[in-house]
């Protein structure tokens, strides 16, 4: 191909034809351009094409983490709405003292929730640089925030619930006003250790801890700070599933 253009060129200008050598040459920088530019777009879409479906595994795949997320969110709601209702007890029915004493230990309990949010999707498309390419502004926007926000308010608010009812823990179970074991240590109880005083005793000295000032206290700020991880959980959930949502939606589209 080269070659006949070439003995074209050379004809012309044997020929003393300058003018159509001209036309000539422009013509052919013409093709060569438009070949330059049907080359780049080619190129382009083919870069398009596997960035797209980047984007796609990259989606596919955080739709599985935030699934994940949202399993451990019902289980985070369904536990501390256990939690708040074993505690509201003490409060509202007069008779708990007559439950046995498992019972009642069951309803002083504070136990805490852990959770490692699944954001490795997240972070291999914040080092690949789609951040800010997974689609539409409001998809981009629901994603950076779930994982820059969401995510981490309830992170810290879990946090904070450990350190707390630990020492709730401590108060409760730490005593010199009684032998208890841990409800939540099954190792304790099944090695069945025995007691100085009789269950009837260590029952009143639980009960009579539990009608205190302090520990009706402890009771109730472990009452409001469930409930309000209930309701960051519950917000953080509702913003996994919208974008869940999104996500799906701009699946459909690519």
């Amino acid at each position: 191909m080269l070659k006949f253009f070439r003995r074209i060129r050379h004809n012309l200008i044997s020929q003393g034809k300058t003018s159509r050598y001209l036309k000539y040459a422009i013509g052919e920088i013409i093709l060569v351009v438009i070949g330059i530019l049907i080359a780049l777009q080619i190129n382009n879409w083919n870069e398009n094409r596997r960035q797209n479906i980047q984007v796609k595994n990259y989606l596919n795949s955080m739709v599985i983490d935030l699934n994940s997320d949202t399993l451990a969110y019902d289980r985070i709601i369904g536990n501390f709405e256990r939690q708040v209702e074993a505690n509201t007890l003490i409060f509202k029915d007069e008779n708990y003292q007559d439950l046995p004493l498992d019972s009642i230990v069951y309803s002083i309990t504070s136990l805490f929730e852990m959770h490692q949010f699944v954001d490795q999707t997240y972070q291999k498309i914040k080092n690949s640089g789609l951040s800010d390419n997974l689609g539409s502004k409001e998809l981009n926007n629901a994603i950076n925030h779930y994982y820059s926000n969401g995510i981490d308010r309830l992170s810290t608010y879990l946090q904070y619930d450990k350190e707390r009812s630990t020492r709730d823990d401590d108060f409760w179970f730490l005593t010199n006003d009684y032998e208890i074991n841990l409800l939540h240590n099954k190792s304790a109880k099944n090695m069945n250790l025995p007691y100085i005083e009789s269950e009837e005793l260590r029952k009143k000295a639980i009960i009579k801890k539990t009608e205190s000032n302090l520990g009706r206290n402890n009771l109730r700020h472990n009452i409001d700070r469930k409930t309000l991880g209930i309701a960051i959980a519950k917000q953080t959930k509702k913003e996994a599933e919208t974008l869940i949502q999104l996500i799906n939606e701009e699946l459909n589209n690519l």
